[in-house]
């Protein structure tokens, strides 16, 4: 009996270990990486492009560069970000995976299905009318 509680309880360790290393990963690369990154560009960028050209002012500090940044750099990653989303390669990437991804593939078949279903009902519905 006590060696079936060992077992259960290390299960529930190793699960709550797992659980904990996928928030870790997530957090990480969706978030922190992202900003980290983003940070360690426009530091390099300003310390080796900028703070080294004669052509810029030395009134022109690392403030200044970051609001220059945001204001330029974010809005054109957000548009860029929308025409690939709408335009660009997220389609395609989203029908490979649907025509890849097995569990993905099913779940587009019941969608589907699911949809003739509603057309039929509302054509029921509106012909009945």
């Amino acid at each position: 009996m006590n060696e079936k509680f060992v077992k259960k309880e290390l299960k529930s360790q190793l699960l709550n270990i797992s659980r904990l290393r996928t928030y870790f990963l997530r957090g990480h690369s969706n978030w922190f990486a992202y900003v980290m990154s983003l940070l360690n560009f426009v530091t390099i960028s300003f310390y080796l492009l900028i703070e080294n050209l004669t052509i810029v002012s030395d009134n022109f500090k690392f403030r200044h560069y970051v609001l220059l940044f945001v204001v330029v750099y974010l809005p054109l990653a957000i548009i860029v970000g929308y025409f690939d989303m709408t335009r660009g390669t997220y389609r395609v990437e989203q029908k490979m995976a649907k025509e890849l991804s097995p569990l993905w593939k099913e779940v587009f078949e019941k969608l589907d299905a699911l949809g003739m279903k509603q057309n039929e009902i509302i054509d029921s519905i509106t012909n009945a009318e």
